[in-house]
């Protein structure tokens, strides 16, 4: 993901005191999120404040923008480390993948933009467990 951080200003102006302190207030409180400054100078008030913009550079910083974590233990493709009788050695946090460097990932690893693309293109689907 891409951030951006960028200054901005609004000018509020009115010739009553009373009238501008409100105008204000209620722009201070529009803008709370965004870390405002005020300047006055007579009948005007100059306000600073910050935006920011974070932009997904791939599939995955999309995903995680709806609010969507995956991880290597939950892809179609992983493989839990086994015991030597053959079920799943629930210590081990480890696993192989064919899309893994090595052959080998973590099950708390961030998924994989292969996944990713795999799944935009509905090629394969993550259910949830019965």
């Amino acid at each position: 993901m891409r951030n951006e951080r960028f200054t901005q200003f609004a000018i509020i102006r009115d010739s009553s005191p009373e009238i501008l302190t409100d105008k204000l207030n209620l722009k201070m409180y529009e803008l709370r999120h965004k870390s405002p400054s005020v300047e006055i100078n007579g009948d005007q008030a100059l306000i600073r404040y910050t935006e920011e913009i974070a932009e997904p550079e791939c599939l995955e910083d999309e995903y995680r923008a709806k609010g969507i974590r995956l991880t290597c233990g939950d892809c179609p493709f992983f493989e839990p480390a086994r015991k030597a009788d053959g079920t799943i050695d629930a210590r081990a946090k480890w696993g192989e993948c064919p899309h893994a460097h090595l052959g080998r990932t973590s099950a708390t690893s961030p998924m994989c933009e292969v996944i990713f693309e795999m799944l935009n293109n509905k090629e394969v689907r993550i259910c949830l467990a019965d």
